[in-house]
């Protein structure tokens, strides 16, 4: 903003002069910013944040979804058939984000682990297979 403007606002609302400019902070070369590391209940409290997000949207956005599909019927109009398209688009396209979240989440937390393996079959003779025990034994 100007500062013409900013001091008419600043006498709009009785403010002193100094306390609208203070709240603007310019860019220059000599500040640094540091950034806060962010913890694990960060994390995950934006993830929870994020996937309510998401949910509601999708939530609404299917009440929505209904209510203009009836309105496209009684009024048999393109423009109505055309918007309610539009919206199915968009909730797919949130649907998909809710599930790259659930990736991007997983990749952040590590818990990419390998499964358990069972039921092996060695094929070889018996004594190879005793070789091999042994050896794990040492």
């Amino acid at each position: 903003m100007k500062k013409e403007t900013l001091k008419k606002l600043n006498d709009v609302l009785d403010i002193a002069d100094d306390t609208i400019e203070d709240a603007i902070i310019e860019k220059s070369p000599d500040v640094e910013v540091t950034v806060k590391d962010m913890t694990i209940s960060d994390t995950e409290s934006d993830y929870d944040f994020s996937r309510d997000q998401y949910h509601n949207l999708i939530d609404k956005g299917n009440d929505a979804l209904n209510d203009l599909l009836n309105i496209a019927r009684e009024s048999e109009q393109p423009r109505a058939f055309e918007v309610a398209t539009q919206l199915i688009n968009s909730l797919t396209a949130a649907t998909k984000e809710l599930l790259v979240l659930q990736k991007t989440k997983k990749e952040v937390e590590g818990k990419d682990k390998p499964s358990k393996t069972e039921n092996n079959l060695f094929i070889g003779s018996t004594k190879e297979l005793q070789e091999l025990l042994e050896q794990k034994k040492k």
